[in-house]
């Protein structure tokens, strides 16, 4: 079920660093030693592991690791569609090893397609504060608006 992928570009956030000085009192264990961190990693993808064949991703193609590398895809918030509050999720680079490094696994079925022409270096940033925004525009209906509306911004 996992994806080995390249990791071409890698953001820093300020999350990276408060996982790996253990400040986030919310998070319920210290980071393990030797942890890798990053969770805005864009490579592509090198082999699919078993069971991918369904995932929509194939080697070749340019994708993303997000703060959430992994979901359960069962609990309540899941079912509802709401995966970013997922009830067992693996951040990457706390729970698994981040996108700091030159190769990352991921499940095939969570990792972000980056579209074609999209940079790896524009797109890795976007995949944690850009994710922040989209899912709170989503949910407030304002993606319309801002598509059809761009001279506002």
């Amino acid at each position: 079920m996992l994806t080995p992928n390249t990791s071409s570009h890698s953001g820093v956030c300020h999350s990276d660093f408060g996982v790996m000085t253990n400040s986030w009192s919310i998070l319920p264990y210290p980071t393990q030693a030797g942890q890798v961190g990053g969770h805005e990693g864009v490579g592509k993808i090198v082999k699919l592991g078993p069971g991918t064949e369904s995932a929509g991703v194939k080697v070749g193609d340019v994708v993303g690791v997000k703060w959430i590398s992994a979901i359960c895809g069962n609990c309540p918030a899941c079912l509802e569609g709401s995966d970013g509050v997922c009830f067992n999720q693996k951040i990457s680079g706390y729970y698994t090893p981040g996108t700091f490094q030159q190769y990352v696994l991921g499940p095939a079925n969570y990792v972000t397609p980056i579209p074609e022409g999209l940079e790896p270096a524009a797109a890795a940033p976007v995949l944690c504060a850009g994710v922040t925004v989209y899912s709170v525009s989503t949910r407030l209906s304002c993606i319309y608006f801002c598509v059809h509306n761009p001279k506002l911004f």
